[in-house]
């Protein structure tokens, strides 16, 4: 159930499913952002398009999770992301270095072609760890990605 303060447009959800149940809070009109947290792993999957407009609830997001009880491993799951600018670009290199000055590893997982493609123009593929990871309730085992 989605929902919006009096004069505020209406967004796409952030959902928290730990322990089984989900919390939904506001997020952006093309950004949806779901938050499952398993052991000392967090895991937030992504889907829609990450821009300018949009990234200022992921950054929120991940500065609350690097402040509140961080994990010992983050994972942006980039399956259902499909659209990725230098904003967004930003955001993961900030979430990057925050992780690294705090001892947390931090990896990106299953982005497609074209957003892998970005990933190597700009180099960064050469920076953050990036794996292949199961589907939302398989497995929780990560492996890394095969890069070519």
């Amino acid at each position: 159930m989605e929902h919006s303060e009096p004069g505020e447009s209406q967004r796409g959800p952030i959902r928290d499913t730990a322990g089984g149940s989900a919390l939904e809070s506001t997020g952006t009109p093309t950004l949806g952002l779901t938050v499952q947290h398993r052991d000392q792993e967090s895991f937030v999957s992504l889907s829609g398009e990450l821009d300018l407009s949009s990234a200022p609830p992921l950054r929120e997001l991940l500065a609350t999770m690097f402040t509140e009880g961080p994990p010992r491993r983050l994972v942006l799951d980039l399956t259902d992301l499909i659209y990725l600018d230098s904003t967004g670009l930003s955001v993961f290199v900030t979430a990057h270095k925050r992780a690294g000055a705090s001892g947390i590893e931090f990896c990106l997982a299953n982005p497609n072609a074209s957003v892998r493609r970005l990933l190597q123009i700009t180099a960064l593929d050469q920076i953050f760890v990036i794996v292949d990871a199961p589907a939302r309730g398989e497995s929780e085992d990560v492996a890394p990605a095969d890069t070519e």
